[in-house]
């Protein structure tokens, strides 16, 4: 497993690298400056940023081949699978390092930036729900469909992810009142229902991959 999470960091290392640059730059723009849509934005795009970054490893496989030599080695498909499912974890982690970085220090010289300070955690939840349910979504379709068509899953499980968090908003803004108890139990919720269902993708891309022939 150590081989295959070493392998995976460094299918994303050069992409991890300019973007890693581009939002230390634009961190230092954010910190600098004094706009709540901005921080909130910076949160957001670091974490599932960092995430996209880490599932289009797949698709460089697949370019160089490595993908099917990877097939040869003493290595489970389900190890393999594994292996991606916990390099999006980790670069989700990155992300939430940048963005709680950034975040700290924006309040620590403007202060906080939302009228409740409770509310950044629903933007931390937003971002890490979307996150996880993207990768969710992708690995399915990936060896579905197959790795050739992966941009397009990638935008597909995005735009999924993105939109079955904002429907569980809508929902739980519609039947939750307003205050401090409805903002952390729909962080709650958005959270374990990301992972449950990052769980349960698991198990059937390892099924899927486990019948598809190279």
């Amino acid at each position: 497993m150590k081989g295959l999470l070493k392998n995976n960091l460094l299918t994303v290392y050069s992409n991890a690298k300019v973007f890693s640059i581009f939002m230390l730059i634009l961190g230092l723009f954010v910190v600098a400056v004094i706009s709540q849509p901005l921080l909130i934005g910076y949160v957001l795009l670091s974490m599932v940023g960092f995430s996209v970054n880490a599932v289009t490893s797949i698709k460089k496989e697949f370019i160089s081949k490595w993908g099917k030599y990877k097939l040869t080695l003493p290595v489970k498909r389900a190890a393999i699978v594994k292996s991606y499912f916990i390099s999006q974890l980790i670069w989700l982690l990155v992300g939430i390092l940048y963005a709680g970085i950034v975040i700290s220090l924006s309040w620590a010289l403007h202060g906080c930036p939302y009228d409740n300070r409770i509310d950044v955690v629903s933007t931390f939840a937003l971002g890490i729900s979307v996150s996880i349910f993207t990768g969710a979504f992708f690995f399915p379709l990936l060896y579905l469909g197959g790795e050739e068509r992966s941009d397009v899953f990638l935008v597909i499980s995005l735009l999924c992810g993105i939109g079955v968090v904002l429907g569980m908003i809508s929902v739980l803004n519609l039947y939750l009142a307003p205050g401090v108890t409805t903002i952390l139990l729909s962080a709650a919720i958005l959270l374990l229902s990301s992972l449950l269902v990052f769980a349960l993708s698991y198990p059937l891309t390892v099924s899927i991959y486990g019948k598809k022939e190279y």
